[in-house]
């Protein structure tokens, strides 16, 4: 039973940093992350495509996290 919770733990933590990583990109007045990210990887699929694919990744990640918290809360209720 603790190796699911440290599992799911691990990848609680795993999506956030993504999550940390796909807001970052989305962010066009820095440029840091988003010129280079942007000229390289989706040249093919224009501003505005890119723009909605990050978009829609963002609350796709956002909403996993919620419910894999909740069951994570879940597991450790039962678990002790």
């Amino acid at each position: 039973m603790y190796s699911t919770i440290l599992f799911i733990g691990l990848f609680i933590i795993l999506i956030c940093f993504l999550l940390i990583i796909i807001i970052l990109i989305q962010n066009p007045k820095k440029g840091l992350f988003y010129q280079s990210f942007m000229d390289k990887n989706f040249r093919l699929f224009g501003i505005k495509r890119t723009n909605n694919l990050l978009e829609k990744i963002t609350w796709i990640l956002s909403i996993f996290i919620f419910f894999l918290t909740l069951f994570f809360n879940y597991i450790l209720k039962h678990n002790s």
